[in-house]
């Protein structure tokens, strides 16, 4: 037996799933909005720290060399005072005022080039140079021309800050030198990052200071949507009913949508459970007369009586199930069109009642909207439509608006058939009852339609002639208003 090679293999096994357990942390901060707020902030943050430590030492190195620029303008200025005209050359003194032009090795050298660009004069401080001669500098400058730049000197590491100037000798300006001045610009390099230092170091604390105010701004801004969270988990604990707390009106209509929705599931559970109670307790006397059926002794009797409690069996059942699938009220649903529906519909009542033709007239705007389930809507308008096919004498009349700043909805059907009186209106909507029993039916499309308006706390009701205007057709005249 080789149990080593297995108990490699075990061993290796716990360490292998210990690896990847920090995914899951990594993932749920990268999920959440803290994290992903602070993560952009800093990102933002540090990208506007380079740039602008990048603006600031260039500013800085900019007005360094301004201001280097004129120093060594100055010096040439000295140089321009203790000069004479030797004949086509030019002659200055040994010594010099400015000392550090008489110093070897001191960083500051002077020179003058005639218009070939040879050096017919320099400084003792650039005697120790050999290779001074061979300057890496451009041709001669004209007389007024000024240029400032940065050189490397043979034979040296460090590079120098320099400065030339055209100058023209001579009544008619006729002999033309530049006088030139180097300086070591190891100073104003090391003053440069001795600043770049500075600056970073300040600017690394800045930012350490406004990420961290950074975070306590993200805590207490994504406080309240904590504070939600918090109370979802207090009401799924049983603590409450609703989303309840101080939240900002920003977060306002998110709660109260929420508060609705929960509220209208609530209803909805409640509502089928009623439901089925009361289904349960409708087929009780159908089944009850199947049982005492006697089939042996009046068969004829007995089928006729077991027909007609099939078929109220059938419109209870027709009748509970469309009762447990009506909606809640209005909620965060989106606006549904209503005119496509309600077209729809007319189509469909032509096809159905087409022994009976109707002049049917819809009035809707494109825009009218029913902010409900689109279901509702279709329960509602097929029956009150259907019965006005029913029950019409030839012409309908459909007008549909919205009301209420545009959330709610209104509904005119007008007939011109025989109409209701308010009594035979509220025998109608009992369940079970229809206006006339030659028609086809359960009796209980009204009944399914008052429950839905009622459901959405709306009204429905027969309309007095009085009130009618142009929707009068001398019939009935239903208003249901959501």
């Amino acid at each position: 037996m080789k149990p080593c090679a297995g108990a490699a293999i075990d061993s290796a096994l716990p360490r292998a799933e210990l690896l990847p357990s920090r995914a899951p942390s990594i993932s749920r901060w990268w999920h959440s909005l803290s994290g992903r707020l602070s993560l952009m902030a800093t990102l933002v943050l540090l990208v506007f720290l380079v740039v602008l430590s990048g603006v600031l030492e260039r500013a800085y190195r900019t007005s360094l060399d301004e201001a280097k620029a004129r120093e060594l303008q100055i010096y040439i200025y000295t140089l321009l005072a203790v000069a004479e005209l030797d004949g086509d050359s030019l002659y200055l003194p040994l010594n010099l005022p400015e000392q550090r032009f008489n110093q070897p090795d001191s960083g500051l050298i002077g020179a003058v080039m005639d218009a070939r660009g040879r050096v017919i004069w320099r400084s003792q401080s650039a005697l120790s140079l050999p290779n001074f001669s061979a300057l890496p500098l451009p041709l001669p400058l004209r007389q007024g021309q000024k240029v400032f730049a940065e050189v490397q000197l043979p034979d040296l590491e460090t590079p120098y800050s320099s400065f030339r100037q055209g100058i023209a000798w001579g009544l008619d300006n006729e002999l033309q030198f530049t006088f030139v001045i180097l300086e070591d610009a190891a100073p104003l390099h090391a003053q440069v990052q001795q600043f770049s230092g500075t600056l970073w170091r300040w600017l690394g604390i800045g930012a350490l200071a406004l990420i961290a105010v950074q975070l306590l701004v993200l805590r207490w801004g994504l406080a309240p949507l904590r504070g939600v969270t918090q109370a979802l988990k207090k009401m799924q604990q049983g603590g409450t009913d609703t989303l309840q707390g101080n939240f900002p009106q920003e977060l306002v209509p998110l709660t109260d949508n929420l508060n609705l929705l929960i509220e209208n599931e609530r209803r909805q559970r409640e509502k089928t459970r009623h439901t089925l109670g009361d289904l349960a307790h409708s087929l009780k006397t159908p089944l009850a007369v199947l049982k005492g059926l006697d089939l042996g002794k009046d068969p004829q009797a007995a089928q006729e009586a077991l027909a007609e409690q099939v078929q109220r069996m059938d419109g209870i059942i027709s009748y509970q199930l469309k009762r447990a699938v009506a909606s809640s009220p209005k909620s965060i649903l989106r606006g549904v069109k209503v005119q496509p529906i309600a077209e729809k519909i007319l189509t469909a009542l032509d096809k159905v009642y087409r022994g009976k033709p109707m002049d049917a007239e819809l009035l809707c705007d494109d825009e009218v909207l029913f902010y409900g389930d689109e279901g509702d809507l279709l329960e509602m308008l097929g029956n009150l439509l259907d019965n006005g096919y029913k029950y019409g004498g030839g012409k309908l009349l459909v007008k549909i608006d919205n009301i209420e700043d545009q959330r709610g909805l209104e509904v005119l059907v007008s007939d011109n058939g025989p109409g209701l009186s308010e009594d035979q209106w509220q025998q109608v909507v009992q369940r079970g009852v229809r206006a006339d029993q030659q028609q086809q039916g359960q009796g209980i499309g009204l009944a399914v339609v008052v429950d839905i308006v009622e459901s959405y706390h709306g009204e429905i009701g027969i309309v007095p002639a009085g009130q009618r205007g142009e929707e009068d057709l001398g019939g009935l005249t239903l208003r249901v208003r959501l």
